[in-house]
């Protein structure tokens, strides 16, 4: 009995972990609402279907996964890309954005502000085996915002990629 107790408590929280990320997840759809946003929704399906074409698979344009997409296509589940050309439009894509990037579950990987008034900030959170990454990039009147949920971890791609362990 304690077995089976036990067994129903770990399907329970891990239900619970599935439910809290997707959730996380969903809350990114509001910004497709905004005025002057475009939205394109990328599942697992289509990025299997660019990476056995060989063809890699661009993002926007901040995210190029080349050669190496048929092993990353396995550990994401879909991307969510908003894009704005309009100063109002990229103001409120990025005051939402940092609304929802707010709270202790977000880890900020990457926050820069480059010399051509680019500013880009990367965010990940994490909910058991998921996690939720997000990139933003801003200029001037123009902004776009990635969305890639699955058990990609940027962290550790960022330290791979600088050569730290």
């Amino acid at each position: 009995m304690k077995r089976i107790m036990k067994q129903l408590a770990v399907c329970a929280v891990l239900s619970m972990v599935c439910i809290c990320a997707h959730a996380q997840s969903k809350a990114f759809n509001k910004l497709a609402k905004i005025d002057g946003v475009e939205f394109v929704h990328i599942d697992k399906s289509m990025l299997e279907v660019a990476a056995e074409q060989g063809n890699g698979v661009q993002v926007g344009d901040i995210i190029n996964l080349g050669n190496t997409a048929s092993e990353i296509v396995k550990v994401i589940d879909d991307i969510m890309v908003f894009h704005c050309e309009e100063e109002e439009s990229a103001a409120k894509l990025k005051k939402s954005a940092q609304k929802l990037l707010k709270g202790k579950k977000w880890q900020t990987l990457v926050d820069m502000n480059g010399e051509d008034g680019e500013t880009v900030k990367i965010c990940q959170a994490k909910e058991g085996d998921k996690t939720i990454n997000v990139i933003m990039s801003i200029e001037d009147d123009e902004a776009q915002l990635v969305v890639i949920n699955g058990t990609l971890d940027l962290s550790e791609l960022l330290k791979k990629m600088s050569g730290t362990n």
